[in-house]
């Protein structure tokens, strides 16, 4: 048995994905923001958190893609690369309390520091 479905029914799964998707995006604009108390306090010197975090070892701080804020690494002139916790480069730079925050997730030139 064929059943043949109006356009405005076909339409709905394309209504249901953008607002769904609309929903995604307004969850992590919120999950990424600052509490409303929180003062930005700084920038992020990822070259510093570079050198802190791996003492001895002269890597680089690098943007892997220029569109993902996550996408720093320290990384070697033979290849070698790892992660940086932003969260840990705020307390060493700016001490205890302080903590990382991401002011667009887009932009990995974003980063600031807050208490």
């Amino acid at each position: 048995m064929e059943t043949h479905l109006s356009s405005e029914v076909r339409k709905t799964p394309r209504a249901a994905v953008t607002a769904f998707s609309l929903a995604v995006m307004a969850a992590v604009a919120v999950l990424t923001a600052a509490p409303a108390d929180a003062a930005i306090i700084g920038g992020v010197d990822m070259q510093r958190a570079c050198t802190v975090q791996n003492p001895g070892m002269g890597l680089a701080a690098v943007v892997t893609d220029a569109h993902n804020a996550y996408s720093w690494r320290c990384r070697a002139p033979w290849g070698y690369q790892v992660g940086i916790n932003v969260n840990a480069a705020c307390a060493d730079q700016y001490g205890g309390g302080a903590y990382a925050t991401l002011l667009n997730a887009a932009d990995p030139y974003s980063w600031r520091c807050s208490r």
